[in-house]
């Protein structure tokens, strides 16, 4: 895992979509998270464990692969795995600090978007579907983590509203935010293999269906404490 130290930042882009607005400055306590997404190789553990249930592309070929990222899990199911090793799936604020630093980037490395940098769907790298995890040591964020944008998009922990930090008395929210208390979706952060540049920013989001799942998203966990 790599440890991100209390960190103020900006989250959120004013440019960015409607759910990504306002910008706001949030602080994060001390936390790791882990440097890379969870492959199929740790998955395959807990499911052997009988602590998860097998996801639909573990015997894939290319999606499969021991060292590639993880796919078809639903929010539960990376919620459990992050459990079962006595971690969690990052809040959103941590997830996009780990992914930004304390500058202002558009994406986890300095300056503008690289399809060198990233796995997305571009004609700069040999992958058209995952690519083993860490394959990208040029995208890393400020504090080593790997793969923040592209390869596989991710789940974090927070129910999704897109105006959440726009309601009146969310602007105090601002030390270690665990987004809204309840909701329908969960976000997805982080952007896949499929997405292009708007879509691998570090402040971009989506929303999705806990119970739902596909192979474009993955996830990593975080612990605590730092």
């Amino acid at each position: 895992m790599a440890g991100v130290p209390p960190l103020t930042f900006t989250m959120g882009d004013n440019n960015g979509e409607p759910d990504e607005y306002p910008e706001r400055s949030i602080s994060v306590s001390g936390f790791r998270i882990d440097r890379t997404e969870v492959t199929n190789r740790a998955y395959r553990a807990c499911v052997n464990a009988r602590a998860c249930d097998p996801g639909p592309f573990l015997d894939d070929e290319v999606l499969g692969a021991e060292d590639h990222p993880v796919v078809g899990v639903t929010w539960l199911d990376a919620d459990r795995f992050c459990k079962w090793l006595g971690r969690s799936l990052p809040t959103e604020a941590q997830w996009e600090a780990a992914a930004r630093g304390p500058e202002f980037r558009k994406f986890p490395w300095t300056g503008g978007f690289d399809a060198k940098k990233a796995n997305t769907n571009s004609d700069q790298d040999p992958y058209p579907l995952t690519a083993p995890v860490g394959a990208f040591p040029d995208g890393s964020s400020p504090f080593g983590v790997l793969d923040l944008a592209g390869n596989v998009a991710e789940w974090v922990a927070d129910y999704y509203d897109p105006v959440f930090h726009r309601r009146e008395g969310a602007k105090d929210l601002v030390m270690d935010p665990q987004g809204p208390s309840s909701g329908r979706e969960r976000v997805v952060r982080g952007g896949s293999y499929r997405e292009g540049a708007h879509l691998v920013r570090v402040s971009a989001r989506r929303a999705q269906l806990p119970t739902e799942s596909d192979n474009t998203i993955g996830f990593r966990c975080a612990l605590s404490g730092g």
